[in-house]
């Protein structure tokens, strides 16, 4: 995923950063700080929208908004793998119960 860098705005520049920072943390599994980051730039990006340059920054906002949705397939294929995971984890906790079940009841009938 390519890095666009807004010169223009001090507030884009900090959007770009945190949209890095936010990817960092995806891949890493840090999903609270995934969440900070979010809200961070929420908050820069109606900073900018109540800006009288918001207008000139349309285009760049337009950059950031594409990124972000790739940052929230990552964060959707990231999930899935996670679910998949959890099943797998879930899947063999059931299988290891029923062989303690069944080795249990086996020892029980041998004494």
């Amino acid at each position: 995923m390519s890095v666009y860098v807004a010169k223009s705005n001090p507030a884009l520049m900090q959007i770009q950063h945190l949209l890095l920072q936010m990817q960092q943390a995806m891949v890493a599994g840090k999903w609270l700080q995934v969440q900070d980051c979010d809200r961070q730039i929420s908050t820069l990006v109606q900073q900018i929208k109540q800006a009288a340059e918001y207008h000139e920054l349309k285009v760049e906002l337009q950059l950031v908004k594409q990124r972000y949705k790739a940052l929230l397939q990552l964060a959707k294929r990231q999930q899935q793998m996670l679910e998949q995971k959890m099943q797998r984890f879930q899947d063999n906790k059931t299988a290891v119960v029923a062989y303690q079940q069944t080795t249990e009841a086996l020892m029980e009938m041998k004494s």
